[in-house]
């Protein structure tokens, strides 16, 4: 290739053929950031640090996504425009590393912290507080007081123990399996007399005296935080509200989280869980609250402060920390959840999303705008009534350490990672274990030249002298040894993806999918190749970097609420009736509450339904109108026609018994939506280019490769592969089979020649 490193060129380029030049706007500049575009000096949103064009944009909203190694901000001006940050994360307090990537971001609109803040109406939070919280070790000592009799259901828990979150070789084979450690120390957990029974109805009264046993044991015991967990509290809970009632009288300072609030379903283990882990993260996460709205009111922050939960919506920050379970997958959720909304206004409605952050690599399937959701987790090895967004996780990020297994002696890669600190070698922060990272820098695909966020440079001779070390176990140089590492974590990926897909019945080739987090460009075209997509998608240049961050601020406030029925045919319509009747107030009550004006939100009506004689559950939106007979035909119509969608045609029982498992209603705040805007020049004919060496496995050799300038892409250009896209927090690499062009809204679409 003719051409030094670092040399430029000029190209001719083509339009793609499915591609449009200009915007509705009538053309313009791409740039979402000040002085990373590359654009001319007349862009549009290129202020050059003219702060009166910043504020002449509107008010913002601000995103915040924390993750293990960068902490991402998106902020969103009035008009749509997208403005990104990145700031290494402060695992030793999050919240340092929450402002620093405000700050990041209001450089690049061309404002301080403090004016940035001054004109911002909401930030929105995806945070792992609670998740890093519950996977160390570190939430608050927890009391739990449960019905007599059920003691040691954390222990027995539902006879799963060895099975239960383990991994395939841990559940095959017994003399490497163990029974996990029950959250709460048996001493620490009080049985009090009383009875409920699944009606709801008072079997065994709770006495005063019983209740005044209970608080001197909580006296001598001296919690920091107490969960209630009483059996059938959901169909009753007149005995957690006495019991929490004189706790807060005699122990104002403790914080007791409830059953009937936290996980109002079937279940006395899971729910157990669910609800002591809540209590857990209270007193860690209302610390780290008002760290957030102390810090933003000092500098001039006056708007509201919402935090992204599992379901797929925000809840104001008070609701966050009284029930911080629902907080522990958000950034993931928000990262779905937001490519649902923008794929639906571009017209791709049907989505598979691929996260590659620094510690994990995240996947979740969309279908016609909706994200999939699932009702229960798995955390520590402990089932949890935790309705989420459905995102599945294997440790595969770009701080995903490398290692040889000494028994197979073979190459493997994660989970465990480098995190934040000390991370990969090539940051020069103590690191000495070889990642992912560390292999990307020695193959060419990073540039040691270029520095990370914050201003991080990556040592490449320190990756290089790691990965020497690491392939010598296996026979193997620094080059190859890279090679092979990245091999191993894209058949991860890869795996990662068809178990979400093929597995469950659905077809890769349906689906568009959305790259996005800081790695996920840079391995797309070897983990996505066998999959025969319908083409691969980096969204909207750079934003893709922090797109969990983005998918925060395009977020709605929304908060479900529900309960666990057994209703066989034929339904009772005036009981139906009754338990909406009840849900409808609970959310209305909450709208109230956080201060949602009438006309403002929405009410939505679900069932959750199945077959008699079957396990597997469909959740059905309930029709509109009154609840009576005709009510219940076209529910039960929708949720035979829901089941064939999920399992194939002709895979119903039409005529036989269906029987209703819980009801929910969903509070969901009416707003406009927010449109991102991201403007792609038109093709004047020629683009320049660099040149670096890359080592390309499929050619076993180095190759110099053209490396180009994300934002410096014209709209319709079509290039070979090899090569490079660069952008200032993210890279995507285009294989040797491969061929890419920029569409108008500024994403990268990624083409494949013959697998």
């Amino acid at each position: 290739m003719a051409g030094g490193r670092g040399s430029h060129i000029l190209v001719d380029i083509v339009p793609h053929p499915d591609a449009y030049v200009g915007s509705a706007s009538g053309g313009g500049c791409c740039s979402l950031q000040r002085g990373l575009c590359g654009c001319a000096e007349g862009c549009a949103l290129s202020n050059g640090g003219n702060s009166k064009m910043a504020g002449d944009l509107g008010k913002f909203i601000i995103g915040v996504d924390i993750g293990g190694t960068f902490t991402d901000c998106t902020v969103v001006a009035g008009e749509g425009s997208a403005y990104s940050g990145k700031s290494p994360t402060t695992p030793d307090d999050l919240s340092v590393g929450f402002f620093a990537s405000i700050a990041n971001a209001a450089e690049a609109i061309g404002l301080g912290l403090n004016d940035l803040l001054q004109q911002t109406t909401r930030i929105c939070h995806g945070t792992t507080t609670g998740l890093n919280a519950l996977v160390t070790g570190a939430g608050a000592t927890t009391l739990l007081i449960t019905s007599a009799g059920h003691a040691d259901a954390l222990s027995i828990m539902n006879n799963r123990g060895r099975t239960q979150g383990a991994t395939a070789r841990e559940a095959l084979d017994w003399s490497i399996s163990s029974h996990p450690e029950p959250i709460v120390p048996r001493e620490l957990v009080v049985e009090v007399n009383e009875r409920i029974d699944s009606f709801g109805a008072v079997v065994c009264p709770l006495l005063d005296s019983e209740i005044d046993r209970v608080l001197a044991l909580v006296a001598e015991a001296q919690p920091e935080a107490i969960g209630l967990c009483c059996l059938w509290s959901f169909a009753n809970p007149d005995h957690e509200i006495r019991l929490r009632a004189a706790l807060r009288e005699r122990f104002p300072h403790i914080p007791i989280s409830c059953s009937f609030e936290v996980a109002p379903r079937i279940g006395i283990y899971p729910r157990m869980v669910t609800t002591v882990m809540n209590a857990m993260l209270v007193p860690l996460m209302t610390a780290y609250v008002a760290r957030i709205e102390d810090r933003a009111a000092a500098n001039g922050f006056t708007g509201g402060i919402f935090f992204v939960q599992n379901e797929g919506g925000l809840v104001p920050a008070s609701e966050a920390a009284a029930f911080p379970i629902m907080t522990l997958k958000s950034g993931p959720v928000a990262g779905v959840v937001g490519a649902g909304i923008v794929g639906m206004q571009l017209g791709d409605p049907d989505i598979i999303v691929a996260d590659m952050g620094g510690t994990t690599f995240d996947v979740g399937v969309i279908r016609s705008g909706i994200p999939g959701r699932i009702d229960e987790s798995v955390m520590r090895r402990q089932q949890l009534h935790l309705r989420s967004v459905d995102v599945d996780s294997v440790g595969a990020g770009g701080g995903s350490i490398a290692w040889v297994d000494e028994r197979t002696k073979t190459l493997r890669v994660g989970p465990r990672s480098a995190g934040a600190r000390p991370g990969p070698i090539c940051y020069g922060n103590g690191g000495t274990e070889v990642t992912v990272t560390d292999a990307d820098l020695v193959l060419g695909v990073l540039d040691d030249k270029r520095p990370l966020a914050g201003g991080l440079k990556l040592d490449r001779k320190a990756a290089e002298e790691g990965l020497a070390r690491l392939g010598a176990k296996l026979g193997m140089d620094a080059v190859r040894c890279a090679a092979g590492i990245v091999e191993v974590v894209d058949s991860l990926m890869e795996d990662l993806i068809r178990r979400t897909t093929v597995q469950r019945g659905l077809d890769p080739r349906d689906f568009s999918l959305w790259v996005y987090g800081g790695a996920s460009g840079a391995h797309a075209g070897l983990f996505s190749r066998h999959l025969q997509m319908k083409r691969v998608v980096l969204p909207m240049g750079n934003v893709a970097s922090v797109w969990s961050a983005a998918g925060c601020a395009l977020l709605r406030q929304r908060r479900e609420f529900s309960t666990s029925i057994y209703m066989p045919p034929a339904w009772d319509m005036d009981l139906l009736a009754e338990h909406f009747a009840d849900l409808q107030m609970r959310s209305e009550r909450y709208a109230e509450q956080i201060g949602l004006s009438p006309g403002s939100f929405t009410v939505r009506r679900s069932a959750t339904m199945k077959y008699g004689m079957q396990v597997h559950e469909i959740e059905v939106d309930g029709p509109a109108g009154a609840i009576d007979s005709q009510w219940g035909r076209s529910l039960k119509d929708d949720f035979e026609a829901a089941y064939e969608d999920v399992f194939g045609a002709g895979s119903g029982y039409s005529g036989t018994d269906v029987i209703i498992t819980a009801l929910r209603t969903v509070v969901e705040v009416e707003q406009a939506p927010i449109e991102l805007r991201r403007k792609a020049s038109g093709p004047d004919g020629t683009v320049s280019r660099s040149v670096r060496p890359v080592f390309w496995r499929e050619l076993d050799d180095w190759r110099d490769t053209a490396v180009w300038q994300g934002d410096d892409l014209p709209t319709g250009v079509e290039i070979e592969g090899p090569g490079i896209v660069e952008y200032p927090h993210t890279t995507l690499v285009v294989r040797p089979d491969q061929k890419f062009y920029r569409d108008p809204q500024g994403n990268i679409v990624l083409e494949f020649g013959e697998v």
